[in-house]
């Protein structure tokens, strides 16, 4: 009988099913609306997944599970719906780019930790943020939630995703404070407008991150901050090589941060540090 690749495929199956239960798991205690005997059974199964550990209370550690498991199951979802999609954002599917939302909150929950030992960077807590590649929104509403004090100036160029935006924002608390529109970063025309900036470099070419450093620069108030993501480049061969497939289908393709930092520092940024989570790795800066 020759071989088959049945049984590897039977056992990478069970691998992800049991990824989502495990997200499922986490995702229930803040629910008690589901049968006691169906949420026995999803906690039975991510125990088997992650053993005791899945009982962990650590917030932070529980956003960033729930984070990994949707990014994952949405990336391997749309990855293998949509194989031929070519090197670009360009997702229709609204679920999709609404799961992407949910995932990109944790980016400003990271800006708001690297703060805690950058206290320049709290003051711009209290001015105005722009959200390069606001998508559906997640980021911009998310920073909305996480500093009273600050304004959100979303752009994007998918008008799909702005119409999610818009609708995102209209049904939350933060209507006053949030708002988008589609417009290419290369062509931001603002001046001194901005004391914080995100700019998502995995998702744009080298000729567009250079002009939107150069826009941004202008639009930048005085000790300003830049915060630039690539996404993290494990050890792991198979998980570096979805980082740059990730890359290359989200349209960018800098995966070294190096190559960030370099650009900032020919603009005149100061103060320049980086910090890696297993998804992305942030480049920021202060503009005198």
């Amino acid at each position: 009988m020759s071989e088959t690749f049945i049984p590897q495929l039977q056992e990478l199956a069970k691998s992800a099913r049991m990824l989502a239960l495990v997200g499922a798991s986490i995702k229930l205690r803040s629910d008690a609306s589901v049968a006691p005997a169906i949420r026995e059974q999803i906690d039975a199964g991510a125990r088997m997944a992650l053993g005791d550990v899945v009982d962990v209370t650590d917030e932070e550690q529980l956003s960033l599970a729930l984070v990994m498991v949707e990014m994952a199951l949405s990336e391997a979802s749309e990855l293998f719906r949509n194989p031929d999609r070519g090197s670009n954002w360009e997702i229709l599917d609204v679920a999709a780019m609404q799961a992407m939302g949910r995932a990109s909150k944790s980016v400003f929950t990271r800006i708001q930790s690297i703060a805690e030992t950058h206290l320049g960077m709290r003051k711009t807590f209290h001015g105005t943020f722009l959200d390069v590649g606001t998508g559906v929104g997640g980021i911009a509403l998310e920073a909305a939630r996480l500093c009273p004090d600050i304004r959100v100036d979303g752009i994007d160029i998918w008008e799909p995703a702005l119409e999610l935006a818009r609708q995102n924002i209209a049904e939350s608390p933060y209507a006053d404070r949030v708002s988008v529109r589609n417009l290419d970063v290369s062509m931001l025309d603002e001046d001194r407008r901005y004391s914080l900036a995100w700019l998502p470099t995995m998702f744009l070419k080298r000729p567009i991150v250079e002009a939107a450093l150069d826009r941004i620069a202008r639009a930048f108030v005085s000790d300003a901050y830049l915060v630039a993501g690539v996404y993290s480049r494990p050890d792991d061969p198979f998980l570096a090589l979805m980082s740059s497939l990730r890359t290359l289908r989200s349209g960018g393709e800098i995966s070294d941060p190096a190559d960030i930092k370099a650009m900032m520092e020919a603009r005149g940024y100061v103060d320049i540090g980086t910090s890696a989570t297993p998804i992305a790795t942030f480049v920021f800066g202060r503009l005198p």
